[in-house]
């Protein structure tokens, strides 16, 4: 039941962000699927979730926007193989204790109440 859940929650989220990089929507939907795919076959646990975020469409727009479809795929290799070396080298257990402070006062910064007139 949850499978099914994220992926209608999941698909039309995947169009949007197709549309709004600039690319067609089936391009969006095979990133989704493609990617779903993926994330369920190379690992994680049983308590992770593979999906689209929300908070990357400002990097695909703008690079798509500035690159073109061509160098949004470019970008999208260079980073696996980035992400990839840092697994292999376990150099991921070195950035949680840096990023701790950083991420949360981002994060209480965003959630702190606005004032209308602000």
């Amino acid at each position: 039941m949850a499978a099914l859940t994220v992926a209608i929650a999941a698909l039309p989220l995947s169009m949007a962000f197709g549309v709004a990089s600039g690319v067609n929507p089936a391009r969006g939907l095979y990133t989704a699927i493609v990617g779903g795919f993926l994330v369920s076959a190379l690992g994680g646990s049983r308590f992770q979730i593979g999906g689209p975020a929300g908070a990357f469409i400002v990097l695909v727009a703008a690079t798509v926007a500035h690159y073109g479809v061509d160098g949004l795929l470019v970008t999208v290799i260079m980073s696996g193989a980035l992400l990839t070396l840092l697994g292999i080298s376990r150099l991921g257990r070195c950035f949680p204790w840096r990023c701790r402070l950083p991420c949360r006062a981002g994060w209480r910064a965003f959630c702190r109440p606005r004032s209308p007139t602000a």
